[in-house]
């Protein structure tokens, strides 16, 4: 399989606080980044999201809350979940 991605993905386990949706930042959810490039996170959360949810992400990792959308959302079978997010400049 050909890895399609623009940019090279960079392990990393940080801690991320992300709003559900981009209209409301009164709920704030936290996550785990597992891998991270310019382009897009993988972000390890307990909740799941919708391929095509937009969402905000607040780390060190994305300075000033910036939007993200899902791009697909993997359950893992143990109450957690792998999600892909492409981040929006």
């Amino acid at each position: 399989m050909t890895d399609r991605r623009t940019y090279k993905r960079e392990d990393l386990m940080q801690v991320v606080n992300y709003a559900p949706s981009p209209y409301s930042s009164s709920t704030v959810l936290r996550g785990f980044i597992k891998d991270w490039s310019q382009s897009g996170i993988c972000l390890m959360a307990l909740q799941p999201l919708e391929e095509g949810q937009e969402v905000i992400v607040d780390s060190i990792v994305v300075p000033k809350s910036k939007p993200a959308v899902v791009r697909w959302s993997k359950d893992l079978g143990n109450g957690s979940y792998q999600i892909g997010l492409a981040v929006r400049r």
